[in-house]
């Protein structure tokens, strides 16, 4: 008690002291308990291995054993916490004959065990479980009997289990797995498979024989819809409800349709709760029960955040689930981003990143205000209408800004299939493009003064098109198999400054695989391709949002944000030279220096991705690793079949992932070997590009003949793609870095 009374009553410092004596005194009892725990004669077991098992892996073995390794902290500081397992001989031989016998389920009979100890000392042991494993018993004979072909096919399972080994497991996990499939085709009632499958241990042979009993096919009767709050009237009717299920009465009992229509209900965001349940009627009938609760009709959710691109953002969303008592929803959206470096919320760019503070594009909010309605039930089940209308600005990194005056979309998606949607789109964007004066003038070619005023008037572009897309990964996502794709397709008419028309067709397509590799490792693997039709005297003058950018956390880790293809130098400085008729002119030499990289896009692009992801982190399971190549390419063509001249540019990297609740934290660090390709520079003067205020720009590439700002001669027609940086010495230059949350595909 002298050592309470005193840690409760003695000033704080006092008790820090106290308690510190008191761990030390107990310090030396805790020792000696571990020491005593286990003895000679049964020692402390600090290691546990399997050998010889090749046809098994150890972690499956792992399981079937008592006999565990003692915790770390026992065996490396000898504290008394955490397992302890000390040298058990009769648990030995029983854990041997349990591999035996998991052996013998598995299909290899006559596998034998033998246990081995080694000593390490007066208390330590290691155990090592020998396995010397027997000849696999296979399948030569395989029957599947009264399979109805509706749920699945007799003959390919037949084929599938023939030769392989006669695994317990497996022949279970089929036989339910295909009863399960016979449920689900609509024979609600089928009765238990007879199963008399038999193996010969001697011979090393086994038979298969499986016979279902499907009985009659059960058919769904009367429909309930059931609301659990009486209090207040149902936003969408019972009627309305029966449209949107996948099933109606009269119909074959389809347990998948069944699961189908209550993810269909969920997905409305009306009900907190789903529960569709059958109620046996007859020997061929089924009643369906749907009960319903319903969630909040109204919610509102604000965000805020940071983000390498925009610095600080806020969000907020408002959702009225029952608009007007129709049972439709409506969701109003609000955004801001670049807060902290962009006017009026200025002032905090020290706290934004650094690459963002010199673009001239993030001078001004980027902001989106919106409303979408989406109508419930008008074309049933299989088609989810919707339309939006909203306003923005939003911009990509020393490329361009874009401000939507009025946009509107009107949308049809409809599930083809187990996690195939497909989307039909109209689009109508009423706005204005400022991009970078060098991108303007070497690409959409406005290079005199009057040309880019007319580029940033307003240009309407009306797309219609339409999408497909299997298996659409979530944010918080972290798939280790399957597989996922999805491709666009849109056609597009603009007239650009409201006067000179333009058509174009826009196709891109995505696929990506994942596969695990054991216990530890997943290989990711992705692929994307894109490619805009245009007339070729007239393909120049895409506006920028609908041409290509690769480059940065996404794509091809090696290179900056964007910064992957056809692109223009803003350099410092340059050097007068006199023409032979007089003209002076400007180039940029090796004095020059890269003020920052425009990139102009194209409108080609093809970008592949190979990643090996750690499924197991460290501590905890909360960090995970990855070494990932990209490759891809961003060009200019009117040959779609161009690629073939594309080189390729390949980007090796590692990364870290920190494990959170909205999705992997995620360091990428990606190693770009390649020297800073040629192209035109340009030396830009004054202005404010993200305001509109406009200065002037000077070619100064090598060969140029563009007269320096106030000559009397006149401007030339193109900049000679001929300056070339100069070379980036040592590794930090070569080294690009990406913070985001979600993985890159």
């Amino acid at each position: 008690m002298g050592y309470f009374h005193s840690m409760v009553f003695a000033p704080p410092r006092l008790r820090l002291v106290l308690a510190a004596m008191l761990l030390a005194s107990a310090w030396p009892q805790t020792v000696r308990a571990q020491r005593i725990a286990c003895t000679a004669r049964h020692p402390m077991v600090d290691a546990v291995a399997i050998t010889g098992n090749a046809r098994v892996s150890t972690s499956d073995l792992e399981p079937v054993i008592r006999t565990e390794r003692t915790g770390l902290w026992r065996r490396w500081f000898g504290w008394n916490t955490g397992t302890l397992t000390c040298l058990d001989t009769i648990e030995l031989r029983s854990d041997a004959t349990n591999i035996a016998a998991f052996y013998d389920s598995r299909g290899y009979a006559g596998t034998r065990v033998q246990s081995t100890v080694t000593r390490r000392g007066d208390k330590r042991a290691q155990v090592t479980f020998v396995v010397r494993e027997g000849n696999a018993v296979r399948i030569n004979s395989v029957v599947v009997a009264g399979l109805p072909a509706e749920a699945a096919d007799a003959r390919a399972i037949q084929q599938r289990l023939l030769r392989t080994v006669y695994d317990d497991s497996v022949l279970k996990f089929v036989r339910d797995s295909v009863q399960q499939l016979v449920k689900e085709a609509g024979f609600a009632h089928a009765r238990e498979p007879l199963d008399s499958s038999r193996r010969d241990t001697t011979a090393h042979r086994g038979t298969v024989h499986f016979v279902f009993r499907p009985g009659p096919v059960t058919r769904i009767g009367a429909i309930a819809i059931r609301f659990s709050d009486s209090t207040r009237p149902p936003a969408l009717s019972a009627d309305a409800v029966r449209a949107l299920l996948r099933l109606h009465s009269g119909d074959r009992l389809d347990s998948r349709e069944v699961a189908t229509s209550q993810r269909d209900l969920y997905a409305t965001e009306l009900y907190r709760t789903v529960r569709i349940d059958n109620v046996p009627v007859d020997s061929t009938h089924d009643s369906l029960v749907v009960q319903l609760a319903e969630g909040d009709r109204r919610r509102l959710r604000t965000t805020v955040g940071w983000a390498t691109l925009d610095c600080f953002r806020a969000s907020a969303r408002l959702v009225e689930q029952n608009l007007a008592n129709t049972g439709n929803r409506l969701e109003v959206t609000a955004k801001l981003s670049k807060i902290g470096m962009a006017h009026p919320f200025g002032g905090f760019s020290g706290l934004c990143a650094s690459e963002t503070r010199d673009d001239p594009f993030s001078r001004n909010l980027n902001y989106y205000a919106g409303a979408t309605l989406n109508l419930r039930g008008v074309l049933g089940a299989q088609l989810r209408p919707s339309l939006t209308l909203f306003t923005e600005r939003r911009s990509e990194p020393f490329a361009y800004q874009q401000q939507t005056d009025v946009g509107v979309i009107a949308a049809v998606a409809r599930e083809l299939g187990t996690r195939l949607v497909g989307t039909a789109q109209y689009q109508y964007v009423d706005g204005k493009t400022v991009a970078d004066r060098s991108v303007s003038c070497t690409t959409f070619g406005f290079c005199r003064l009057e040309d880019l005023t007319s580029f940033v008037l307003p240009s309407p572009v009306h797309t219609i098109g339409g999408s497909l897309a299997r298996n659409p990964l979530l944010p918080t996502s972290d798939p280790d198999h399957g597989y996922r794709w999805q491709v666009e397709l849109r056609y597009g008419h603009t007239q650009i400054s409201r006067i000179l028309p333009l058509d174009f067709a826009h196709i891109q397509g995505e696929a990506a695989s994942y596969r695990a590799l054991g216990d530890n490792l997943v290989l990711a693997t992705r692929v994307q391709a894109g490619f805009v039709f245009a007339p070729s005297d007239r393909s120049v003058l895409l506006p920028p949002q609908e041409r290509f950018y690769a480059g940065g956390q996404n794509t091809v880790r090696g290179f900056g944000q964007n910064q992957l293809g056809p692109g223009s130098y803003i350099v410092d400085s340059y050097v007068t030279r006199t023409l032979a008729d007089g003209t002076v002119v400007g180039e940029a030499g090796a004095a020059s220096s890269v003020l920052r990289i425009a990139p102009s896009g194209g409108n080609a692009m093809w970008v592949a991705n190979i990643e090996l992801r750690t499924r197991r982190g460290w501590p905890a399971d909360l960090l995970h690793w990855a070494a990932f190549v990209d490759a891809g390419q961003v060009w200019n063509s009117n040959d779609v079949f161009s690629v073939l001249n594309a080189k390729p540019r390949v980007t090796p990297g590692l990364g870290v992932r920190l494990v959170t609740p909205i999705g992997p934290f995620r360091v990428d660090v990606g190693y770009n070997p390649y020297p800073l390709a040629s192209g035109p520079a340009f030396y830009v003067v004054g202005g404010d590009l993200a305001n509109g205020v406009l200065g002037t720009v000077t070619c100064v590439s090598p060969g140029t003949a563009d007269p320096l700002p106030g000559s009397t001669h006149a401007a030339a027609l193109s900049c000679p793609v001929s300056y070339t940086p100069l070379k980036r010495g040592g590794l930090l230059p070569r080294l690009a870095f990406h913070f985001s949350i979600g993985n890159a595909f």
